[in-house]
């Protein structure tokens, strides 16, 4: 009878424990999940420096080829009919026909942009 007493006191005693441990407990838990999330999530702090960044670089991409977009088209303008530029057709003829003139020399230049050259 004793000893059932004292067991029962004893766990009385660890419901108490274990009440006032619970609590802070599971505050503290749910405190680091949100701020493990906030940072490291999907949608956290690093994954949103991450995007960013991606951001730019396409944004640079895209000026880049925007710029080179005008720069074809202002080209393909010099070759329409009513505005023929004489230089502009005599080197793409050539260049489409791989001729030169007799009294011409061929200088290799060194070819940049992946065999595009700029003007």
């Amino acid at each position: 009878m004793i000893r059932c007493k004292i067991m029962m006191m004893a766990r009385r005693a660890l419901i108490k424990v274990g009440h006032a441990v619970l609590g802070p407990f599971l505050a503290i838990a749910l405190i680091v999940y949100f701020g493990l999330n906030l940072v490291q999530g999907d949608h956290g702090l690093l994954a949103w420096a991450r995007r960013s960044h991606q951001v730019r670089v396409a944004e640079a991409t895209l000026a880049q080829t925007e710029g080179e977009l005008g720069r074809l088209r202002h080209r393909a303008d010099l070759l329409k009919g009513d505005r023929l530029d004489p230089d502009l057709l005599d080197e793409r003829s050539r260049a489409s026909l791989n001729v030169i003139g007799p009294d011409e020399i061929v200088i290799f230049e060194p070819v940049g942009n992946g065999g595009v050259r700029g003007n």
